[in-house]
């Protein structure tokens, strides 16, 4: 039935793509590559808001613009087998707050705890043991047919185990001060997890949500994750990962092929080698998601969509070795995609951006980051923007129609050199602006059909150079002061980029 669908819409959008480009043609000849391209990623946008049903990968292979990032191998989601007995007790749960505040901070933890109207031993623990929802007790749960309602805060302990199935829902409860605190394992595998948004008497600001930390995994697919979080912590954003840089599990945690809307942010932090794969984020509360100081993270062929008020996917604080690869982020305002704070040896590849009140994709004081294969068009800001980073390589990127410049180099340190090889621009505000750039080696990009403006900023008077040689076949490296020899320049990315 999926393949079916996907088939029919890549029927739709072919006749709507055929029907844009027509239409457009009769007033503006739009026959570049990038205003084609361009045409196919506004009908993209519009099938997302329209066909909530498809997974992301499934709309991206539609449309031929991806969804096909290779994905490391994950250990499945397997039910719980054999002899492992849930332990069950109440529990002060102030003590797993406490431990949160001593890696992020007492913020919001007064909200948790008046929440839950003066009892803060009312918690269900998990202290060993495999559970699935139908183990839970009466005490803390009611129960309509394959939905279940948990009353009060659970939280598993490390060697603990909750099992959500095909089928279930499980409702946390806003009115009784209901969340998540996983120290052991969530398992969520087909099913749907959902704040039922009641207003908690004790807090008004209150909303549940589900975090993972000290050892904790989570690993959750083909399911749906709603209404979650509040504040303005990494803790109760909604759906996060918070560790602290010691604790280390011995499982990757992994988040695919499922719905989140209406989450305050997907956070993860000292979450390494964790995977965010083919999900559809709708309408997040703040960034749609956040890396703080999480290694070899892989965010792969999600689409993004909705209200975002800040970047939708944001990179940060020495989150080395990220790669943001096959994702389709659409509206929004600031940059789309940003990496910054030392998340050094980055790989932004084959993304879409579109219709950003911002920009597209920004690098932000980090070395040797790579940007390649985007789409990244009609965005109010600059297309990609590097600032502050050394040993940039943008290459094979499409940029059309973003109203300042399709590429900004700015600030850069003494003696960087940014590559701009076998890049598109097409009908930008300017091509390629800088201010400060240093060195720029420029190969093989196609400038023709990028008018009025080749070059801005300080590298204006170099514009003569690009005029020349509107598609790159002979590489020049600039400056604003004119051509320069980069042989003896360090390139400071893996030997040689």
């Amino acid at each position: 039935m999926r393949r079916e669908r996907a088939y029919l819409l890549r029927r739709w959008a072919l006749g709507l793509v055929t029907g844009l480009v027509c239409v457009t043609v009769a007033h503006a000849a739009p026959d570049s590559p990038g205003q084609i391209k361009r045409a196919v990623v506004k009908a993209f946008a519009a099938s997302v808001a329209e066909n909530d049903s498809l997974s992301a990968s499934a709309l991206l292979r539609a449309f031929d613009l991806g969804g096909t990032a290779q994905r490391p191998a994950l250990p499945p989601i397997a039910a719980p087998q054999g002899a492992q007995t849930p332990q069950f007790e109440r529990f002060d749960m102030r003590l797993v707050l406490g431990m949160l505040a001593q890696a992020f901070g007492y913020k919001d933890n007064t909200n948790v705890i008046d929440a839950q109207r003066g009892d803060t031993k009312r918690a269900l623990l998990i202290r060993d043991g495999a559970a699935r929802l139908s183990d839970l007790p009466d005490s803390h749960v009611t129960r309509n047919g394959a939905t279940t309602t948990l009353h009060a805060p659970l939280v598993l302990w490390n060697k603990a185990e909750l099992y959500i199935g095909p089928g279930e829902t499980l409702v946390l409860d806003g009115e009784g001060g209901a969340f998540i605190l996983n120290l052991g394992r969530l398992s969520v595998d087909g099913a749907h997890i959902a704040s039922n948004r009641l207003p908690n008497p004790g807090n008004a600001d209150f909303n549940p949500f589900i975090t993972t930390t000290g050892a904790g995994v989570i690993r959750a697919a083909n399911s749906r994750f709603s209404d979650l979080g509040f504040g303005g912590t990494i803790k109760f954003s909604g759906l996060s990962i918070a560790r602290n840089a010691l604790e280390r599990p011995k499982d990757r945690s992994y988040i695919i092929d499922s719905h989140l809307d209406g989450l305050e942010s997907l956070i993860l932090h000292a979450a390494d080698g964790t995977v965010i794969a083919g999900n559809r984020i709708d309408t997040p509360g703040k960034a749609a998601l956040l890396v703080l100081r999480s290694r070899a993270a892989e965010i792969l062929d999600n689409v993004i969509s909705g209200e975002m008020n800040t970047n939708a996917i944001r990179v940060v604080d020495g989150s080395v070795g990220t790669r943001v690869e096959g994702n389709a982020i659409l509206g929004g305002d600031r940059a789309g995609i940003l990496i910054k704070g030392a998340s050094n040896n980055a790989i932004v590849r084959n993304n879409i951006v579109w219709a950003r009140d911002g920009g597209g994709i920004k690098l932000d004081s980090i070395r040797c980051g790579r940007v390649t294969g985007n789409i990244v068009i009609d965005n109010r800001q600059k297309g990609i923007e590097i600032r502050r980073s050394r040993a940039a390589i943008l290459s094979g990127n499409l940029l059309a129609s973003n109203k300042s410049a399709g590429i900004w180099i700015s600030g850069q340190p003494a003696e960087a050199i940014t590559r701009v090889e076998d890049n598109i621009l097409d009908a930008n505000g300017s091509g390629v602006a800088t201010a400060t750039a240093e060195a720029i080696v420029f190969e093989g990009n196609d400038f023709s059909h990028q008018f009025p403006q080749f070059l801005a900023g300080d590298l204006v008077a170099q514009a003569r150079y690009v005029a020349a040689d509107m598609t790159g076949e002979t590489p020049i490296a600039l400056s604003a002061s004119g051509p320069v020899s980069v042989s003896g320049l360090p390139f400071d990315c893996g030997g040689g980029g």
